[in-house]
C-alpha cells in the first residue's frame, strides 16, 4: 500500500468522523425540539381551559387563589377547580365542612349529612347554601378547602369584574351552627342586579317550611326560615325516624350592587336532630320546632365576627397535635396533603366533646379532671403496627363515597386497636389516638415507648405535641442524616415535672429532657424491642433493662442510598432529572453503533476495494 493509499484512507476516516459530528449535533437538536415540543404540548393541554377564559377573568381567580397556593404546598388546603363539572379526576380533595353533628359537602351534589353508624354518611339530599344565579357573564369559580381553619372558601370570578367571595364553616365547638358568609364587590362604574337561589323552595321529600322571627339582638328581630322533616333511611331495620330542623336566615331574592361598592351576606343556620319513633314525627312536631328555636338564642347573642373567631381558634388547638413529613417524589408515597385531608375529614366526622359532662366548651382537655389520662391512654394501638403502612387507610378523597369509607375504617381501626377510650371522649382524643397510630407509639405501664421498625425510618418525620398528660406534651422528630442513618430527637413541648429518655434496650443510663431536643441513634436489639422509651419516673426507666432482656444491640444500619434517591427524586438516578441519564444513555448507544459502522467499512469493506483495483490491472 503506497503513501497515497493511506492519504486516501485518513481522507475517508476525516471524512467520517465529520460525518458523525454532525449527525451527534443534529441528533441533540433534534432532541431539543422534541423536549420543547413535549413541555409546550403539556402547557398548552392544561391551559386550554384557561386561554377560553376572558384575562380579567383569569387574573381575578388567580389573584384569589395566590395565598393559598404556599398553604397547599405545605399540605394545609386543597384547591378544587372544576366545580361546574365537579368531574373528580380533574380535582383534588372533596370540599366539605363538618362538626360531628352534621357534615355538608359543597361539590359534585352538594348534601347535608347526618350520623349514620361512625359517620356521617345519611344524605339530606338538600343544601341550605345560598347562590348566586348566573347572570350570562363569563365566569370562573374555585373552592378552597382550608384544613387548620375548618373554613371552606368559594370564589367566583365575572368578566364584568364583579367577585363573590363565600366562607363556610360547620362550628366547630357549636355543632348547631352553620354559617355562611357572602362578601359582593362591583367595582365597575355601573349597577349590578344580582339574583340570589334560595334552596328554600326546594326542600327534600317530607320537609315543610314556615317564617318565624327570631330575636337577635335584645330589640331587633329578624325573618328566618323554619324547615323540618323526616330523612329518609335506606336502611330497611331502621328502629327510629331521624327528623332534622332547619332554622336559616331568610336572604333578599334580589340583591342591586352599587358602582365600586361591596355587600356583605351573613347567613346563620342551626341544625337540630333528633331520633324518634318511626311514625310519631306530625305529633312530635311541634315540641321539636320548639327546641330548635331554643338552640339558636346562643348564636344569635354574638357577633359574627367573635363567632368566627372561636370557631377558628377550636381548629387551631386541635392542629396543635400533628406529623410532618418529608416530602417523596416515589410513585404512589403517602404525602403531608393526604395525611391532613385524612384527619380533617375524621375529625370533622367527630363531636368536640362526645361527653358535655366530660370538659366545659373550647376546652382542650381529652378527659375529664377526675380520670387519669393514662388509664385511657395506655393500650391505644398496641404498637404492633403502624398505620403509614397501611394502603386501604389512605384513600383518594375525591368523592364523598371515598371520605366516607376511609373514615369509617380508620374509627373501627382506632376502636379494635384499643383507643376506644379516646374516641368516645370527641376529637381531641380521636387526634390523638391517629397520631399515636402513625408511629407505633404506646403508652405502656407508666412510659411511652415509640415501638417502629426501623425500616420504615427512610423520611424525616416530626410528631408534634404527643400528649404524655394533661400538663406535659412531648415532640419526637426523626432526621435522616448524610450517612443516610436516622437518628432520633426528643423535646418537651410543656411539661409539669423532669422527664427522662432512653434508647433501644435501655442499657444507657437515662437522659433527661428539656424543651431543647436530645438525640439518639437508632437501635436494632435481640430480642426486638421499641426504639425509644419516655417516662418521668427514673427508677422506674432504670428498672426497664432489667425486664427487656436483651442480649445483642448494635446501630441500626444505613439506609439504602437507591431508597432515599426514589423518595428525594422520584427515581434511584440521584438528583438528575431522568430525561437527562435517558438522553446520555441514547447518545452512548448512538455513539457505539456508528463506531462499529465506521471499523466495519474501513475493515469489511477494504478487500473489496482491493478486489475491484485487482482487476482492473488484470485487464
Amino acid at each position: 500500500m503506497g503513501f497515497t493509499e493511506y492519504l486516501k484512507k485518513w481522507k475517508r476516516l476525516i471524512e467520517y468522523v465529520v460525518w458523525c459530528r454532525k449527525f451527534v449535533i443534529s441528533l441533540l437538536l433534534t432532541l431539543i425540539i422534541v423536549k420543547f415540543w413535549y413541555i409546550g404540548s403539556v402547557y398548552v393541554s392544561n391551559s386550554s381551559q384557561i386561554s377560553k377564559r376572558p384575562i380579567s377573568v383569569q387574573r381575578c381567580m388567580e389573584d384569589r387563589l395566590l395565598p393559598f397556593h404556599l398553604e397547599e404546598a405545605e399540605g394545609n388546603a386543597n384547591i378544587y377547580n372544576d366545580v361546574v363539572t365537579g368531574n373528580p379526576e380533574n380535582n383534588g380533595f372533596l370540599p366539605m365542612v363538618g362538626n360531628g353533628l352534621f357534615a355538608l359537602t359543597l361539590a359534585q351534589s352538594p348534601s347535608i349529612y347526618l350520623r349514620k353508624s361512625r359517620t356521617l354518611s345519611l344524605s339530606v339530599g338538600w343544601s341550605p347554601i345560598v347562590d348566586v344565579a348566573n347572570f350570562g357573564d363569563d365566569m370562573d369559580e374555585a373552592v378552597v378547602t382550608h384544613f387548620v381553619t375548618g373554613i371552606v372558601h368559594k370564589y367566583t370570578c365575572y368578566s364584568s369584574g364583579l367577585l363573590t367571595s363565600t366562607y363556610i364553616y360547620a362550628h366547630r365547638s357549636r355543632p348547631n351552627l352553620l354559617v355562611q358568609e357572602m362578601r359582593i364587590v362591583n367595582p365597575s362604574d355601573q349597577d349590578i342586579p344580582l339574583k340570589l337561589i334560595d334552596p328554600v323552595v326546594n326542600l327534600w321529600p317530607s320537609a315543610n317550611s314556615r317564617l318565624v322571627r327570631v330575636l337577635e339582638t335584645k330589640t331587633e328581630k329578624s325573618l328566618y326560615h323554619l324547615i323540618s322533616g323526616v330523612v329518609a333511611d335506606d336502611q330497611k331495620d331502621s328502629r327510629q325516624d331521624v327528623v332534622l330542623c332547619i332554622l336559616r336566615k331568610s336572604v333578599q331574592h334580589i340583591l342591586q350592587i352599587e358602582p365600586r361598592k361591596s355587600v356583605i351576606v351573613e347567613i346563620p343556620t342551626y341544625v337540630h336532630v333528633e331520633r324518634i319513633p318511626p311514625g310519631t314525627y306530625k305529633e312530635r312536631r311541634n315540641s321539636i320546632e320548639d327546641r330548635c328555636l331554643e338552640s339558636s338564642k346562643n348564636g344569635t347573642a354574638s357577633s359574627f365576627a367573635s363567632i368566627k373567631q372561636e370557631h377558628i381558634n377550636t381548629w387551631f388547638s386541635l392542629w396543635e397535635t400533628g406529623l410532618y413529613i418529608s416530602h417523596s417524589k416515589a410513585a404512589g408515597a403517602l404525602n403531608g396533603n393526604k395525611i391532613n385531608a385524612t384527619i380533617y375529614y375524621v375529625l370533622s366526622n367527630v363531636l368536640l366533646h362526645n361527653n358535655a359532662s366530660c370538659c366545659p366548651q373550647n376546652s382542650t382537655d381529652i378527659v375529664p379532671k377526675n380520670v387519669d389520662y393514662l388509664t385511657v391512654s395506655e393500650g391505644c394501638y398496641g404498637g404492633n403496627h403502624h398505620t403509614l403502612p397501611a394502603v386501604n387507610l389512605w384513600k383518594d378523597l375525591k368523592t364523598f363515597k371515598e371520605v366516607s369509607e376511609a373514615v369509617s375504617l380508620w374509627l373501627l381501626t382506632l376502636e379494635k386497636q384499643g383507643c376506644h377510650k379516646f374516641i368516645v371522649n370527641g376529637a381531641f382524643g380521636v387526634l390523638q389516638a391517629m397520631i399515636l397510630s402513625f408511629g407505633g407509639f404506646r403508652f405502656n405501664s407508666q412510659h411511652l415507648e415509640f415501638k417502629i421498625d426501623p425500616k420504615f425510618l427512610h423520611r424525616d418525620y416530626h410528631f408534634r405535641r404527643i400528649r404524655y398528660n394533661d400538663r406535659t406534651f412531648i415532640n419526637v422528630t426523626v432526621t435522616l442524616q448524610d450517612d443516610n442513618k436516622a437518628q432520633l430527637g426528643v423535646a418537651l413541648d410543656k411539661s409539669d415535672k423532669p422527664y427522662f429518655a432512653c434508647d433501644g434496650g435501655c442499657i444507657e443510663e437515662p437522659v433527661e429532657i428539656k424543651s431543647t431536643p436530645v438525640y439518639f441513634p437508632v437501635k436494632l436489639t435481640e430480642p426486638i424491642t421499641s426504639i425509644l422509651y419516655i417516662t418521668s419516673d427514673r427508677s422506674h426507666m432504670e428498672l426497664i433493662k432489667d425486664t427487656l432482656h436483651v442480649h445483642k444491640i448494635v446501630e441500626a444500619p444505613a439506609h439504602d442510598h437507591h431508597v432515599i434517591a426514589l423518595h428525594r427524586h422520584g427515581h434511584h438516578l440521584g438528583g438528575l432529572p431522568v430525561l437527562f441519564w435517558a438522553s446520555i444513555c441514547f447518545l452512548i448507544i448512538v455513539f457505539h453503533l456508528f463506531l462499529f459502522k465506521l471499523i466495519f467499512n474501513e475493515y469489511c469493506d477494504k478487500q473489496d476495494r482491493y478486489k475491484g483495483r485487482y482487476a482492473k490491472v488484470s485487464l
